[in-house]
């Protein structure tokens, strides 16, 4: 009889242990699941802490594009459909995008479609050469320097309004930028800024204008024989969009 109870006893006490083991891993495992939550909360919170260090000079659309590249784990591609040369101010803002926001967030393509004025782009399809890099965000040059010795004024913005139509159809972030500064007997080079600005302007599309950093004397800044852009020209437009897209200035 003693045997009994004594197994009795056993077994209650056994059992009691499984059911405190069985309590306590069932309490702990919300715990975990809360604790890793929370990581992973104060991870987010973090990284969109580190973003907003660099998007104060950008546009909200932009910034929440950035924040859901990040989370989403997928790189954003900006394509920059512009008169200068690869290796000019887009690879200088290529390599400061992945400075900054690091090798996983910006997938930078550059168009250079040269000495191409509005009319040839327009023929040449650009738009569509634009999609086929399938872009996210363009950041589009109207090509004043290359208009003005070709076209009227007039002629350019009537091209510029067409050629924003038909990225806009695109149906992606558009952004504009005026050319680099030009020498016109014509039209002052700030003429053709606030008339581009004032087409974007009527069109809802965002407008870059690195006309202001640009000194009253360009001798250092742009090649006297072809009029472009100097290696120290094309260094100052590419600090201000590193600037305007990282808040980093740089001064060359």
């Amino acid at each position: 009889m003693k045997a009994m109870v004594g197994v009795n006893v056993a077994a209650a006490v056994l059992c009691g242990a499984v059911m405190y083991a069985g309590t306590q891993h069932w309490q702990e495992q919300p715990e975990a699941q809360a604790s890793e939550v929370k990581t992973a909360v104060v991870h987010k919170e973090k990284q969109f802490s580190d973003v907003s260090a660099y998007t104060k000079n950008l546009p909200d659309f932009i910034t929440k594009q950035i924040v859901s590249s990040i989370a989403n784990k997928k790189p954003l591609t900006l394509v920059l459909a512009t008169s200068a040369k690869e290796t000019g101010w887009p690879q200088q803002l290529k390599k400061e995008l992945e400075d900054t926001y690091g090798s996983d967030v910006f997938t930078v393509k550059t168009l250079s479609y040269g000495s191409q004025t509005t009319g040839e782009l327009l023929s040449s399809h650009i738009a569509d050469q634009i999609n086929q890099l399938q872009p996210n965000i363009i950041l589009f040059e109207a090509p004043l320097k290359n208009d003005y010795q070709k076209l009227t004024l007039d002629d350019t913005l009537k091209n510029t309004v067409e050629l924003i139509h038909q990225l806009k159809d695109l149906k992606k972030t558009l952004m504009l930028q005026p050319s680099q500064p030009y020498i016109s007997q014509t039209e002052s080079y700030e003429e053709g800024v606030e008339a581009i600005r004032g087409v974007a302007e009527e069109n809802w599309v965002h407008y870059l204008n690195h006309s202001l950093i640009w000194p009253f004397y360009l001798g250092e800044y742009i090649n006297k024989n072809d009029g472009r852009l100097t290696k120290k020209g094309g260094e100052v437009w590419g600090a201000y969009l590193v600037n305007w897209f990282t808040d980093k200035e740089k001064i060359y």
